[in-house]
């Protein structure tokens, strides 16, 4: 049994990296060393968020990501000692300029959850939902088809805030708030979570982030040209075939159509989510309930219209719509708009600031921005943020660039690491 970390022993910094593997897996936190080689197994957000940060100093993973009370008095328990030094390095001047903008953000308010914000938000969505009843009741299909995209978009970018914990601050609370959006999404918030989290602790790394690991339909960058092995799917994502490379040399062209079916792939990750074992399994009984729950109200408002021809064209209309979403997660950069058009980005327009602060609610993103522009010019870090048809642009661009690469390797070529 470990001990509180405040009446432990001293741990110094080289004894810490030697517990660095899942089987013996130690971290710091705040100048304290844990044990959390059992705990990972607990852990919501999967014990991977963890591994990646065995034997390090992970104070600002653990700011970022966890409710300070609660996790404290989590890790009690699991404490081994204090650390020789609060850090091991001196902070950079990037990691203290996010400190002091954090400190001047939270005296401004800005990490005070806003409700008023999502109760208008839950009632616009429950106006489009009975709007969609009330199309599908007078067999307006296209308007109706149109509309249910919209109310899933919005529904998904709720589930991006239930994820983070950005909505009620309380683990089990937004758990349940994420159960009834996988009702009326279809989507597991559960495997999004898992998803995303890792994501946020690595991002933008080829080996690492599964937010873009995408063969065969996808490649980012040349890395993934090395046959790489995914550590969240522990997986080899091969590259050296006829048919992933033949589709990387025009992922530039089928980037946009492969958007209108992207719904689909809510479906298959849920579903492998969910019946996978040595997955999160918070909620489960009640997420697959809920998840199983979509697909018979779905299916039966598509079986409220008289006629297969309406049924087919409000299930193919509703489900390639969705894919604006899949548009907005791959601009992966800040996106210039009005502010009258928030809602309708609902936070992803601010990637630089939630990436920087992964807990602020997303309706304090924009007052946010003022903070963090000033930041990064002081830092000689460029702060890029094109409109949404730009930034889809620059996407294709890049892929183009990499579809190009691809094209031009030798047969039975694979770049070494």
């Amino acid at each position: 049994m470990c001990i509180p970390a405040a009446t432990g022993r001293p741990v110094t910094w080289k004894e810490l990296k030697l517990h660095a593997t899942a089987e013996d897996l130690w971290v710091a936190v705040n100048g304290r060393a844990y044990d959390l080689t059992e705990y990972q197994h607990l852990h919501p957000g999967s014990a991977l968020i963890l591994q990646h940060v065995a034997g390090t100093d992970a104070s600002e993973a653990f700011q970022a990501f966890k409710h300070p009370t609660s996790a404290r008095l989590t890790m009690l328990k699991y404490g081994v000692g204090f650390m020789e030094s609060a850090r091991e390095k001196p902070r950079t001047d990037a990691a203290q300029q996010l400190i002091q903008v954090r400190s001047k953000m939270e005296a401004a308010g800005l990490f005070r959850v806003n409700y008023w914000n999502y109760v208008v938000l839950a009632a616009g969505l429950a106006v489009a939902f009975i709007a969609v009843l009330l199309c599908v009741k007078e067999r307006w299909v296209v308007p109706g088809a149109l509309l249910l995209s919209l109310f899933w978009q919005q529904l998904a970018l709720v589930g991006h805030d239930v994820g983070h914990n950005q909505i009620l601050r309380t683990r089990s609370l937004d758990s349940m708030i994420g159960i009834g959006i996988t009702l009326f999404l279809g989507a597991s918030v559960q495997w999004w979570k898992y998803n995303h989290n890792t994501h946020h602790v690595t991002p933008n790394s080829s080996e690492h982030d599964p937010d873009i690991q995408h063969l065969p339909f996808f490649a980012l960058s040349n890395q993934f040209f090395r046959n790489l092995r995914s550590t969240f799917y522990q997986a080899t994502m091969v590259f050296d075939n006829a048919v992933t490379k033949m589709m990387i040399s025009v992922q530039h062209y089928t980037f946009l159509p492969m958007m209108l079916v992207a719904r689909f792939g809510f479906y298959a990750m849920s579903t492998f989510h969910l019946l996978a074992k040595g997955r999160p399994a918070i909620y489960k009984p009640f997420e697959v309930a809920a998840f199983l729950g979509f697909f018979t109200w779905y299916l039966a408002l598509c079986f409220c219209l008289p006629t297969w021809t309406e049924r087919i064209l409000f299930f193919v209309i509703s489900h390639a719509c969705f894919g604006i979403i899949n548009l907005q997660m791959a601009a992966t950069n800040n996106v210039s708009c009005p502010e009258w058009m928030d809602w309708f980005h609902g936070g992803l327009q601010y990637q630089i600031e939630h990436h920087l602060y992964p807990d602020l609610p997303r309706h304090h993103l924009r007052a946010a921005s003022a903070y963090v522009r000033p930041m990064c010019a002081k830092l000689g870090i460029k702060y890029h943020s094109p409109t949404f048809f730009q930034a889809i642009g620059e996407v294709l661009g890049a892929l183009k660039v990499v579809a190009s690469q691809a094209r031009n390797l030798p047969k039975e070529h694979v770049l070494v690491k």
